[in-house]
């Protein structure tokens, strides 16, 4: 999956901001505008957040940086009859507390929950974190979920394999960014759906509709991000890797296959890619070419060189002489 064309997604920060501007501005740009949720510093810490919202279709990625802060649906913001909902897929570094209406939870950073918005409340984040959140539409997750009710918060089966594969899809959405191509935008925004159903309990229909789709979007994401972690192992295959999934390696093949490119060719291109980086970096001048070669992945150095050339149309040391004046090997 690669959107042809990307399009600046919201982003907001309080480092932006005048400090004494900061709670003012912070309430009118996420509370009337953007999030419908007014924010307020906890235990009188100074307001400090960053928050990038990627929309794809009818579907909102929500991604937040903060110290210890609440977000409020109030009676006020409640009066806007949104009926939708956000789905917190997880907050790294903190627990977070929740309270409607006499309801308190308070949940690990791994905790996943299905939050309303038409129900007055208060999401607390007890500590300096990362958050992701989806926003989707009622009707869309009515759809797609068993016995969808209104309840303020839902919380998801811990340690479920959907959610794991929604995380990963997640995070790559967001190295990837929002595309302005309105088919594949609508494609994502229904993976999206049908794994957050998933996860809370999907209709048969979405079940099989996503075990030929988000699922295997998911999953291939997964992949795609554990070969980019692990690089530097010679020994990376489609056995190795599928064995970590769970899956075959006639499968991670299909994976790749399907969307246009083949498992030997990704490792290689991601692995060429990272080389060429190393050598154009001035800091990483003092290592060898040889040990760029192994750190990436190849055993032969040979073999290196070859591919090299074959995808850049230089040798490895040109590459090196033309972004590092002065260097020599």
């Amino acid at each position: 999956m690669s959107p042809d064309t990307s399009v600046v997604p919201f982003r907001f920060s309080t480092n932006d901001v005048p400090p004494r501007e900061r709670i003012a501005v912070s309430r009118d740009v996420l509370g009337r505008l953007y999030l419908r949720l007014d924010p307020e510093p906890a235990d009188g810490a100074p307001l400090c957040l960053t928050i990038e919202r990627h929309d794809w279709s009818s579907v909102s990625l929500i991604y937040s940086e903060t110290n210890p802060i609440c977000f409020q649906r109030t009676p006020d913001l409640v009066r806007d009859a949104d009926g939708d909902f956000r789905f917190v897929v997880g907050v790294e570094g903190a627990r977070y507390h929740f309270a409607s209406g006499g309801i308190e939870e308070v949940m690990d950073g791994a905790d996943a929950a299905l939050l309303f918005n038409g129900a007055v409340c208060k999401v607390s984040l007890l500590g300096t974190c990362r958050s992701t959140a989806i926003r989707i539409p009622r009707e869309r997750l009515a759809a797609a979920t068993q016995e969808l009710d209104e309840r303020p918060i839902r919380r998801a089966p811990p340690g479920c394999a959907s959610l794991r594969l929604l995380s990963g899809y997640v995070a790559l959405l967001r190295r990837q960014g929002p595309t302005a191509d309105p088919v594949l935008a609508h494609q994502i925004a229904s993976h999206l759906v049908d794994l957050v159903a998933l996860t809370l309990g999907p209709t048969e229909e979405t079940r099989l509709r996503a075990r030929g789709g988000a699922t295997r979007m998911a999953r291939l994401a997964a992949i795609r991000a554990d070969v980019l972690a692990n690089l530097a192992e010679m020994s990376l295959s489609a056995k190795t890797i599928g064995r970590r999934h769970g899956v075959t390696d006639r499968y991670v093949h299909l994976l790749f296959e399907e969307n246009g490119q083949t498992f030997g060719r990704f490792v290689e291109e991601e692995r060429l890619k990272r080389a060429f980086a190393l050598l154009a970096d001035p800091t990483q001048n003092l290592k060898r070419i040889g040990e760029i070669a192994t750190e990436v992945g190849f055993a032969e150095h040979s073999t290196f060189d070859r591919a090299f050339r074959r995808r850049f149309g230089d040798t490895p040391s040109s590459v090196r002489r033309r972004h590092i004046p002065g260097w020599s090997q």
